[in-house]
This record gives C-alpha cells, sequence and structure tokens, in this order.
C-alpha cells in the first residue's frame, strides 16, 4: 500500500531540491511560498490517494437507481444511479421511469431489479 505515495514523495523532493539547486532555499521571499505550496500539494495528493485507494466499485449492491428507458427482462438498458449512468442487464421488466434495485455486478454492468419498495427512493 505505501508504494501509491511513491511518486508524490518524489516530486516534493524533486521541488525542495530544485529550491537547494538554484540557491533560493535562502531567500524567505521564495522559500515561505514555495513550502506553502509544496504543503497544499502534497496534503492534497495524499488525500486524493488515501481516498481513491478505499474506493471498492463492488459496493453498487444493494443501491437504487432510476431506469432511464424501458429494459425487457435479459436484455441490456441503461440506469443512473448516484448520478452515474450505468449499463445494465435487467432480471424482471423494467419500464423507463421505475426505480431499480442493484442485485450484482458483472464486468461494468450492474444486474437490477425492478424494487418493490418505492418509498426508499
Amino acid at each position: 500500500m505505501a508504494h501509491g505515495y511513491v511518486i508524490p514523495v518524489i516530486i516534493i523532493l524533486i521541488l525542495i531540491i530544485a529550491l537547494i539547486v538554484t540557491g533560493y532555499i535562502y531567500d524567505p521571499l521564495v522559500v515561505i511560498p514555495s513550502v506553502a505550496i509544496i504543503g497544499f500539494l502534497a496534503y492534497r495528493m495524499f488525500y486524493v490517494i488515501a481516498k481513491t485507494r478505499k474506493r471498492n466499485i463492488y459496493t453498487y449492491k444493494g443501491k437504487i437507481g432510476k431506469a432511464i428507458d424501458d429494459i425487457p427482462r435479459g436484455k441490456i438498458g441503461y440506469v443512473v444511479l448516484e448520478g452515474e449512468y450505468w449499463e445494465a442487464l435487467a432480471l424482471d421488466d423494467i419500464r423507463k421511469g421505475d426505480t431499480v434495485k442493484v442485485e450484482d455486478m458483472r464486468d461494468l454492468k450492474l444486474i437490477v431489479k425492478r424494487n418493490i419498495d418505492e418509498t426508499i427512493v
């Protein structure tokens, strides 16, 4: 897991070495903003890496979405789930606008069925 943090550390070290080599390491008018920028960039890189490593694309099981078009049973259509458009394989006949529940995921296709409990959405 630590290998994901190597690139940000290398970038930070290169920026610090560039300050030392150019001689600007002793100039507070350059060093203070540079350290602030390097610190902010380091924080954002580590934050993004930490957040994306925890993401699991298989957590859609059981989530509720909405059908974009009519999807006959056994056919593929499109649904919106958490603001994203997904290809979906229907386990039963789904009409446009119906709420759907994700039963499983195969590759990048959701396997969905019509949501019986409409009060969840």
